[in-house]
């Protein structure tokens, strides 16, 4: 006899199984709702969707279904919750066939994903402001819209809140830092602001740069200076539409005093150009000379050459010489070629800070000796000077040196600026050593100003004539002035080169036409010097044609020169005005060799690739200096190097294979974004000396022992490692002039460090400190132009700050008035673009205690 307990298990089986049979089985459905691990309640459930029901108040939902065994359930749990997104909850089962009672019973865990919502609204005057660029922890997240609205999504607040910026052109920035909660609505109440930027600018052979050290007052109240860039900006919040004078005062330009009167509305552009009143010596480096005949080994008469050409050329104190080993380090870091320098140019690039012109030559050899070409090209690659000069043999480089040099004095058109109006005559600033002597004649040309102020190219409007020089200069007269045109102090000077026969041959010219390749497959050829009794007439365009002005009737010695192609001289001799005359240039090819390890490299030559390596038969690549490029991919860094081809083959194989590196700067990069710090350590610690990235990964490595690890005796070892590389020592390598500021930093945080324990040890390191943040201080050209604002900021600041907590350690009354002077510099150059920053506003607050705390002291 079965006992009750089991009778009446069995009865309640048999009863569910046959309901399972009939309606479906029975289903008892568990849901535990949660948002962020708490119990969600008044969460709604929905089943194949159906609303059944919410979740009670320990976030539980409890309900007995009837599915038939098989079939596929839908569960659904959404919730509203005030300031929060939460998104649905979804999953699905199948109704199994139960085996007893407990097999019903299904239980989930439903996690609402909750994204946090703030309203920001922007207004001005209550009305709402669209397209404000609004930034969270100074990452953008997006814009206002027609509403002057935009909703920030986060999931979770960082425990020292969020900091949220709002800015827009023609307001001043607003910011705010707050714990905020979820839904919450902030006001940003923008007030207007009118941006002022003055950029003071001087310029020499058709380039621009900035004027550091311009004053600028605004309704005779000075309000700064101009920056290493020549750009001050200034900012006033208040009711549009007011009127101020603007002075700008440059000593030692012209003109030494500028005014104009502004309305101070939106963004104020100012750009004002100023003329030395003692032109600065031109910067020159001797990039390249290398051998341009197939077969020869020229390279030891190219090094020759070179070193001729530097020694005769700047012993003319107008040029000052870029030494060699600085060009080329800073040629190859912002990675020109030659064909870019010799085209397009350097002026876009930070070579600009170092050099205005560069001299290219090439050395070829025929059967009277030795055929030298130099070309002297400005920043934006024009081609302002080329000549030609012949050598019987080795002996003679020298002498040919020495008369080319003084070919570029006697040819070169040097640039000069009318200074001062004397009686019926105009002192300009050109003067003897520029070749300027009695009757020598001066174009004169008055910029074209476009809008604000910025010259958009140079007119001709006459001539003068000098009838007195000195060596600071000279005074001319006007020779031919044009029409409606006039002399004014500012006015541009050029010194005119007349060549004999000039305007006869200016009525009469040839038009040839250049050709280069290997018959067949030859093209219009570009860039090719045209001589004509070794004299430069000029080059052929880009369809490789030129008009060449000669005397007709008169014979000429022709000389056709571009270098990779093999020289043609002729004699000519033109009867017909506008005669035709074609010639064609043998391309002069060397073949190239290359293998790598790893191997499967893609190989680019100027830009266009030959193929994978290994290429063992060999490419034709023209004689010259190449860029050539190795790219593997994955962890690898790119090869990249100017290479010579001089010879038949240039053989990059076997011990002479190119290897390449590891990229622990992208390894580092990619550690570092994932917050693996230690990570990011290893890789930048990985390279050695002898790696291209040394000193960049070892720069980056010593700021993340700074400002990661707070482990200053590592950082300061690492920064000095950096710097104790002479090209960084001594700022070849101009772009660590930065590393004396962290360098600083890193001693005078090491310093603080021992204020309280060991007093003489920590004023030794805030006297390091001030002696790598001063040379940091007269290097802030050379800064990062991505980073320049940050860093200037952080050389004043620390640099004020260090001389502080010295005064602090060693109570000198001395050390107290420089820690006053360098606090004013700190606010005096405290970039205008950091304003209502907030990684800079605790900063900015700090110093101006700091400030009032030494001014008594000092």
């Amino acid at each position: 006899m079965l006992k009750p307990t089991i009778r009446s298990g069995v009865i309640a089986l048999v009863a569910f199984l046959l309901a399972a049979c009939s309606g479906g089985s029975r289903v008892d459905l568990e849901v535990k709702a949660r948002v962020d691990g708490q119990p969600a309640a008044e969460a709604q459930v929905a089943v194949d969707g159906r609303p059944l029901g919410v979740t009670d108040s320990q976030g539980v939902f409890n309900k007995v279904l009837h599915r038939k065994a098989g079939t596929e359930v839908e569960v659904v749990v959404t919730k509203d919750l005030a300031g929060h997104r939460l998104e649905p909850w979804k999953t699905a089962f199948v109704v199994r066939l139960p085996r007893n009672l407990t097999e019903a019973k299904y239980t989930f865990d439903a996690d609402l994903r909750a994204t946090r919502l703030l309203t920001l609204a922007a207004t001005d005057n209550g009305a709402p402001v669209a397209d404000a660029t609004v930034k969270v922890n100074d990452k953008e997240v997006g814009k206002t819209d027609a509403r002057g609205e935009l909703v920030y999504e986060y999931k979770s607040v960082p425990k020292a809140g969020l900091t949220v910026t709002v800015s827009k052109t023609g307001y001043a920035t607003w910011h705010k830092m707050a714990e905020i909660e979820p839904g919450r609505r902030l006001e940003a109440a923008l007030s207007r602001r009118t941006l002022v930027n003055v950029t003071a600018l001087t310029e020499q052979y058709g380039l621009a740069s900035g004027v550091a050290g311009v004053a600028v007052t605004i309704d005779d109240r000075s309000v700064g200076q101009t920056d290493e860039r020549g750009v001050f900006t200034f900012s006033h919040d208040g009711v549009p539409g007011k009127k101020v004078r603007l002075a700008l005062s440059a000593p030692g330009y012209v003109p030494a005093e500028w005014k104009t009167v502004v309305t101070l509305e939106g963004q104020v552009g100012i750009y004002r150009y100023f003329a030395p009143t003692t032109p600065r010596q031109i910067r020159v480096g001797v990039h390249r000379v290398s051998g341009n005949t197939l077969g020869a080994d020229l390279r030891d008469v190219a090094a020759q050459t070179e070193t001729a050409i530097s020694e005769q050329l700047f012993k003319y104190p107008v040029f000052l010489e870029v030494p060699r080993a600085e060009l080329e380090a800073e040629v190859k870091r912002a990675k020109l070629g030659i064909d870019r320098i010799t085209t397009k140019g350097w002026q876009d690039t930070p070579l600009r800070k170092t050099v205005d012109m560069i001299v290219v030559g090439s050395v070829a050899k025929d059967d009277k000796g030795l055929v030298i070409e130099t070309k002297l090209y400005t920043a934006n690659g024009r081609l302002v000077l080329s000549q030609v000069t012949r050598a019987r043999d080795t002996g003679g480089i020298a002498g040919a040196a020495r008369e080319m040099a003084a070919n570029v004095m006697e040819r070169f058109p040097f640039e000069g600026t009318v200074v001062a109006v004397e009686g019926g005559s105009y002192r300009v600033n050109i003067g003897k050593p520029y070749r300027i002597s009695r009757g020598t004649e001066l174009i004169l040309t008055a910029a074209t100003r476009g809008e604000a102020g910025k010259t958009t190219g140079y007119r001709e409007t006459g001539r003068l004539k000098v009838k007195r020089s000195e060596d600071a200069g000279a005074l001319a007269e006007a020779e031919d002035v044009k029409k409606g045109e006039g002399v004014k102090v500012g006015d541009r000077v050029v010194r005119r080169v007349y060549r004999e026969g000039e305007e006869e041959r200016g009525r009469s010219h040839v038009r040839l036409s250049a050709k280069g390749g290997l018959a067949p497959d030859v093209a219009p050829l570009p860039r090719v010097n045209v001589y004509l009794n070794n004299e430069w007439v000029g080059s052929t365009g880009n369809d490789g044609k030129a008009e060449v002005p000669l005397r007709l009737g008169k014979s000429y010695a022709l000389l056709l020169y571009r270098h990779g192609y093999q020289a043609v001289n002729e004699k000519i001799k033109v009867e017909k005005n506008g005669d035709r005359r074609e010639f064609v240039l043998a391309v002069n090819n060397a073949s190239f060799r290359v293998d790598s390890d790893p191997s499967s490299a893609a190989v680019f030559v100027d830009g266009d690739q030959l193929g994978k390596t290994p290429i063992l038969e060999g490419k034709p690549v023209g004689l010259g200096f190449h860029t050539v490029k190795l790219a593997v991919g994955e962890d690898y860094r790119d090869w990249e190097e100017v290479v010579e081809f001089d010879k038949k083959v240039e053989d990059r194989t076997g011990d002479r294979k190119i290897a390449l590196h590891k990229d622990y700067l992208k390894l580092g990069e990619r550690a570092a974004q994932k917050g693996d710090i230690n990570g990011a350590i290893q890789a930048y610690g990985s390279t050695d000396p002898k790696h291209p990235d040394y000193s960049e990964a070892h720069h980056r490595l010593a700021q993340l022992y700074l400002d990661e690890k707070n482990d200053y005796d590592a950082a300061i070892r690492e920064f000095e490692s950096v710097l104790s590389l002479p090209q960084n020592q001594q700022l070849t390598s101009k772009r660590f002039a930065v590393a004396f500021t962290n360098l600083g930093h890193a001693y005078y945080e090491k310093g603080n460090t021992l204020i309280e324990k060991d007093r003489e040890a920590a004023a030794r390191l805030f006297a390091k400190a001030i002696q790598n943040l001063q040379t940091a201080k007269q290097n802030t050209r050379f800064f990062p132009s991505a980073h320049y604002d940050a860093a200037l900021h952080n050389t004043y600041f620390y640099l004020a700050l260090s001389y502080h907590k010295l005064y602090l350690v060693t109570r000198k009354d001395t050390i107290a008035h420089n820690a006053n002077l360098a606090w004013r510099e700190y606010f005096d150059f405290f970039p205008k673009s950091l304003e209502g920053d907030p990684a800079f506003v605790q900063s900015r607050e700090a110093a101006q205690k700091y400030w009032a705390q030494i001014k008594d002291q000092s």
